[in-house]
Parts: C-alpha cells; sequence; structure tokens
C-alpha cells in the first residue's frame, strides 16, 4: 500500500530525495513510483545532499520561505531572470539586491 509506514511529512529538495531513495533502494528493491522517482531525482539532482542542505539554509537566513528555497536549490537558477521565474509562487516581488545575494549562493553552491 502507497504510503503505509510513514512517519512525516516535510518538503524534501531533489537531492535530498535521491538521497533517501538510494537509501531505500540498498534496503531492498523499489517499487514502480519509487523506481520512476529515483530515475528521475538522478538526472536532475545538480549538486549534492550537504551543499544543498547548506543552500536552502543560506536562502531561509535571507528571508526566502522553505518552498521557496527548495524551488531555487531544485532549479538552480543561471539568472536573475530565471529566480524570478522560480519565485512567482511566492507570489510576491522581491528586492533586486534579495535577488542579486539570492543568485550569489546559487553560484557559491555551483561551483562546488
Amino acid at each position: 500500500m502507497i504510503g503505509k509506514g510513514t512517519s512525516e511529512k516535510r518538503l524534501v529538495s531533489i537531492p535530498e530525495a535521491l538521497e533517501i531513495l538510494e537509501g531505500r533502494k540498498k534496503e531492498g528493491e523499489l517499487g514502480y513510483e519509487q523506481e520512476l522517482a529515483y530515475e528521475y531525482a538522478k538526472k536532475l539532482s545538480k549538486i549534492d545532499v550537504k551543499d544543498s542542505v547548506k543552500m536552502r539554509k543560506d536562502l531561509e537566513e535571507l528571508g526566502f520561505t522553505e518552498k521557496a528555497a527548495i524551488k531555487i536549490v531544485d532549479i538552480m537558477p543561471l539568472d536573475i531572470m530565471q529566480l524570478k521565474q522560480t519565485l512567482i509562487i511566492e507570489r510576491k516581488t522581491f528586492a533586486d539586491d534579495l535577488l542579486e545575494k539570492a543568485m550569489e549562493i546559487v553560484e557559491k553552491h555551483r561551483g562546488k
């Protein structure tokens, strides 16, 4: 049964989801949906888990919501325009200096 044994619900980035699925894969065979999610995460994960967690914390300290920070980690925007498009989910505008600081964080973690 899907969802059986779920102990908690929380938002995770793609790198974090990949780590969770890799752990489950080591424990045994993944179900069909889990295998699809695993392949998807493997293709789209752009940074490792430690960097994604650090980047998420840095973005949240700047004032972004958890949801927005996770989206930024998942997408890793290349410029301010992509960052603005990513932040549409927040339904508000952000100051240019905040966006520039966010891009500095993205670039710092992309380079690792």
